[in-house]
């Protein structure tokens, strides 16, 4: 299946999610400006019908959630909260699919259009139909803010099974690419379904009799015309980058991605006060942007075996390999040589069946 993934800059998504998990922190005592700070958004922005918002700005929203001392369980509940009618235009397509198949195949295609910071693969495995998520991308976020957002996003995909065939069709079984967390009771409980920890990939099943299931909304006619209206919402979306798009594109295309902001505020024919203004608009700056290419170049040449951390270091534009080392720590949780180990067990180990590590575990709690 194809799928069309927007850049995390791009302002194109209302801010349900962000909405909501302030609206759920309210009622904890904890103010809207300090859940949004950071975010160039307020509490009134957020009542704009016309509001829209980008990846970074949810990510710095459940990051300062993460910061404000939330409680284990705020992440499932902030996704079992949210129900496809409050994704727009492509959650009703979804939810008038006129089959579970249907709706795995355009949930996938129209992702695009919702602010999810990680990427769904629809698969099929041993009878059974599951979702894959991140698969390699979530190790670019901080170990604590990618837990968050894999429990967000699994308790959201058991919603949205809820809203399309009724509250008795449950998963059959969750798994996840990190050990067993402390609240790890939570989890089959929250997912209605047994959770495996310590696995290669993050990934939901659901039985493979589901796929032919009708959706209790199922409308052909009206699942046409909202999937025609998502694919011209699609299109503007990935016609139009925003400025910090196009910071990132340029930034990409120099040959020091360590190139500062003078440098890129010259290509640009402005000064680094408007640069930096312009970016803050878009709820970025440029250092994040920065930190961004740096991060996705380290991360290629770390797939080659026969690329040194030295030479990487030099190549993102960094002084030395301590100091990218650093960095890299800071971006995702662990040292280069750690993903580059990482990543050769992923490639000498892509079955997926093949349960791997120490921290393996399963949690088989009854819903």
């Amino acid at each position: 299946m194809s799928q069309r993934i927007t850049p995390p800059w791009g302002r194109h998504y209302p801010p349900y999610q962000i909405t909501a998990l302030v609206r759920l922190l309210q009622r904890k005592d904890v103010p809207a400006g300090a859940v949004l700070a950071g975010t160039g958004l307020d509490a009134a922005a957020l009542d704009d019908v016309a509001c829209r918002t980008s990846v970074l700005q949810h990510l710095a929203v459940w990051r300062n959630a993460l910061a404000l001392g939330a409680v284990p369980g705020l992440s499932f509940e902030l996704g079992r909260g949210l129900h496809l009618p409050d994704h727009g235009t492509y959650g009703l397509m979804l939810l008038s699919c006129e089959s579970v198949d249907d709706y795995f195949r355009r949930a996938e295609t129209y992702q695009g259009l919702v602010a999810n910071a990680l990427a769904l693969e629809a698969r099929t495995d041993g009878g059974d139909a599951l979702w894959v998520l991140g698969d390699g991308g979530d190790r670019e976020l901080p170990d604590g803010l990618r837990i968050f957002v894999l429990e967000q996003q699994f308790a959201q995909l058991v919603t949205q099974l809820h809203d399309l065939l009724g509250p008795e069709v449950r998963p059959t079984l969750a798994r996840f690419a990190y050990p067993a967390p402390a609240h790890r009771a939570m989890y089959a409980e929250q997912l209605q379904c047994p959770c495996v920890f310590g696995w290669h990939r993050n990934e939901l099943h659901l039985g493979g009799e589901v796929l032919s299931m009708r959706p209790r909304l199922a409308n052909a006619f009206t699942a046409a015309v909202l999937q025609s209206a998502c694919e011209g919402l699609l299109a503007e979306v990935e016609e139009s980058p925003g400025f910090a798009g196009k910071v990132y594109q340029a930034l990409r295309l120099l040959p020091d991605p360590g190139a500062g902001m003078k440098a890129m505020a010259s290509t640009f024919k402005m000064n680094e006060r408007t640069l930096r203004r312009r970016l803050a608009r878009e709820g970025t700056s440029f250092s994040n942007i920065a930190d961004q290419v740096r991060h996705s170049v380290a991360t290629q040449h770390l797939q080659r075996p026969d690329a040194s951390v030295e030479q990487i270091a030099l190549i993102t534009g960094f002084s030395d390999s301590a100091n990218f080392r650093r960095a890299f720590l800071r971006w995702t949780g662990m040292t280069p040589a750690q993903f580059r180990r990482q990543h050769q067990e992923r490639r000498a180990h892509p079955h997926p069946w093949t349960l791997r590590g120490e921290n393996a575990s399963v949690s088989l709690a009854a819903p």
